[in-house]
């Protein structure tokens, strides 16, 4: 029977009802086969033949919908999808399709009500708490999306999901969350998964735990006696309801602490534990394993940054040759004295202390083991087999390359392995809507990761572009060792690395892509090293570049001035008391103004913000006088700012005019206060 023929069937009435809807059914579902393979035509034909037979068919109505939207009739496809809606109220997925038009036609405010009678009719609908989450954070809607969200994660765990509640949690202020639990265990999920970088979410975690009565509590009493026992910082009670949740343990050994309160009570926990060890009490201490193995963690991941007291100093010497006698003598060690030791100081730089990675431990204390020893071990191990392309040669590049070797940077512990792949292209357009930008298509890309570092950067890039091969070069051995046992530990096929100095790069191979964030601003010459990576690039190829802010880094240059001044060094002690004495002034004063950076929170990452041994900064117009200079057209700033500068300057649609965003920077200084990051392409 052909489609004529069935049309003169239904207008006639012959065939019984039952025949009917089956051959209803039969058509329906061929036309949305044919509409899932881009076989329109097919698909509107057996639409319209549904509906010919049957004008209230929900399915056909809202699919038909769909199809005009995809073809350019937007407002014919909401009208159609309004009309499935009315054919059956108790229908879901109509209002989940009209609201994904209407949002497409920029009609956020009624998409938003058709999410949520899509919650109202069917709360476990797939997708539609991220849309409504996402849409509510896209209009500043940030606590209702968080909620939404959070409550969508019980039944929808996907990766969008994950990514829309950490959204929405890092653009509100922390101290306005509900101490909902749920809300919390997500967090502590959000951490240890991880859903994105744990550093992400370190300010956040740390805000709602200052917000729990224990910590409350012992902040409080900390600012006026400044020590205290052990037992008067935390009661049992206290320490079972902070492991209860996990938050507290889940930050600790994830990123660095980055609030000043918490770190003063994670130090005078620290020496409070290390005061009674040296008194031979340990009754209490089973109850404070947990604390103090994250304690251990956390030492190694900010490397040893919270200052020592001259008793404390005594303290740690005795206990450190308690425990190498111990593994020199093959005796047991008790596991708290091991997680207070490795809160002062790593586990490997003690003699012997291989032995202890061959002996059982409680299994809060597994990760400190593995932290601590093993995974350094395992970096010596790849260390001399690190290819080297260029010498290192530059006084300047050396160096940088010894501060780096003393301290790899960033150290970090975790990324989301969940990043959706895309094509570059793809991701140039989600990332920059509209900008003349011309695509490199669909082949296999050779990717150029300059300066990386640790590889947090490159991995997230090997990630991103699972089909391209990526070369990632640092000047340090050290930084690489760690970037590599990184890489395996993901089982990243895509990725290599190699120390090379950019200033000695030959031009033998070029490639499509070229990636150097925080690098270049530590160069001799900065755009020596940019004018030497950009002829790397091939015709039509892409720069992402992240350079220091001169605006966004004020305070910073006043800290320096100041440290100059007063001819301080960058030695371990000295960063230490620098670090007190910063967090010791009255906020509002520029040096304790310091402690909002999260860089603060790290010997490293301090090191490197305060005493770098070479550090040029930007301004938005050098950027674009040097752009022109190379041949490079701008593409755009990745910045949460964006949607704040697109209402400032709202004839900019597609936010490429860097003279518009000199000024918006000038209006808001802190805009880019980590870095400008950017994407331009080769002419």
């Amino acid at each position: 029977m052909n489609r004529k023929q069935r049309r003169a069937e239904g207008k006639s009435g012959k065939g019984v009802t039952r025949s009917s809807s089956l051959l209803e059914e039969t058509l329906f579902h061929q036309a949305m086969a044919h509409h899932q393979s881009g076989r329109l035509r097919e698909a509107e034909a057996d639409y319209r033949d549904v509906l010919a037979s049957n004008p209230r068919h929900t399915g056909a109505l809202g699919y038909l919908g769909l199809l005009a939207h995809q073809l350019g009739h937007s407002d014919t496809g909401i009208d159609l999808l309004r009309k499935a809606i009315a054919s059956d109220k108790r229908s879901a997925e109509p209002h989940y399709n009209l609201a994904r038009v209407l949002s497409d036609c920029g009609r956020d405010d009624e998409a938003i009500v058709h999410n949520r009678k899509v919650l109202e009719i069917s709360p476990d609908f797939p997708g539609a708490h991220n849309n409504l989450a996402a849409l509510l954070l896209l209009h500043g809607r940030s606590s209702e999306a968080l909620t939404i969200a959070a409550d969508g994660l019980r039944t929808d765990d996907t990766a969008g999901l994950r990514s829309t509640f950490v959204m929405a949690l890092r653009s509100l202020d922390p101290a306005v969350v509900k101490l909902d639990p749920n809300i919390i265990q997500l967090l502590v999920r959000a951490l240890r998964e991880p859903w994105c970088r744990p550093r992400d979410l370190s300010a956040a975690a740390g805000v709602i735990l200052l917000r729990s009565p224990a910590m409350a509590h012992c902040v409080e009493r900390l600012s006026h006696e400044g020590s205290a026992r052990l037992a008067e910082l935390f009661t049992r009670d206290d320490l079972t309801l902070l492991h209860g949740d996990g938050l507290l343990e889940a930050l600790l050994g994830t990123s660095p602490v980055t609030i000043v309160e918490i770190e003063r009570v994670l130090a005078a926990v620290r020496g409070a534990l290390l005061s009674e060890i040296a008194s031979g009490a340990f009754e209490a201490f089973e109850a404070w394993l947990p604390l103090a193995s994250a304690l251990g963690q956390q030492g190694l991941i900010n490397e040893y940054v919270f200052d020592v007291t001259e008793d404390e100093t005594v303290q740690l010497g005795r206990l450190r040759d308690e425990v190498t006698g111990a593994i020199t003598r093959n005796e047991a060690v008790a596991p708290i004295r091991l997680a207070v030791l490795a809160s002062y100081l790593p586990l490997h730089s003690i003699p012997g202390a291989e032995r202890l990675a061959e002996r059982s431990w409680p299994a809060s204390v597994t990760p400190l083991i593995a932290q601590q020893i093993i995974d350094p071990r395992d970096e010596q191990a790849v260390r001399s087999g690190i290819e080297r392309l260029t010498a290192i040669e530059d006084d300047v590049s050396e160096k940088v390359r010894a501060q780096y070797e003393e301290n790899p940077y960033p150290r970090w512990s975790s990324i989301s392995a969940e990043v959706q792949p895309l094509p570059v292209d793809h991701y140039i357009g989600m990332r920059f809507p509209g900008v003349p930008y011309k695509p490199l298509g669909h082949r296999a890309l050779d990717v150029l990761v300059a300066g990386c570092g640790t590889g947090q950067h490159a991995i997230q890039r090997a990630l991103q572009f699972k089909s391209a091969d990526i070369l990632a070069i640092d000047l340090s051995l050290s930084s690489l060792s760690y970037a590599i046992r990184k890489t395996k530990e993901l089982g990243l096929a895509n990725l290599r690395y190699a120390q090379a100095d950019i200033l000695a790069l030959g031009n033998e191979k070029t490639f499509d892509v070229v990636d150097s964030s925080g690098v270049l601003h530590h160069l001799k010459d900065p755009l020596a090293g940019w004018r030497r990576l950009a002829g790397l690039v091939r015709p039509g190829g892409l720069m992402h570049i992240g350079l220091y802010s001169a605006t966004a880094r004020a305070d910073i240059n006043a800290a320096r001035a100041y440290l100059a001044q007063q001819g301080r060094d960058y030695s371990v002690g000295e960063v230490r008391r620098l670090r007190a004495e910063f967090a010791g002034r009255a906020p509002g004063d520029p040096l304790h103004n310091i402690t909002g950076f999260s860089d603060f929170f790290s010997m490293s990452e301090c090191r490197d913000l305060l005493f770098h041994v070479q550090e040029h900064q930007f301004s938005i117009p050098q950027i674009a006088d040097f752009l022109r200079e190379i041949g490079f057209t701008f593409l755009g700033f990745e910045t949460p700012a964006r949607t704040s500068y697109l209402r400032r300057f709202p004839d900019d649609r597609t936010a490429t005019d860097l003279a518009n965003w000199a000024a918006f920077e000038a209006e808001n200084p802190s805009t880019f206060a980590t870095m400008y990051q950017f994407w331009i392409q080769k002419n």
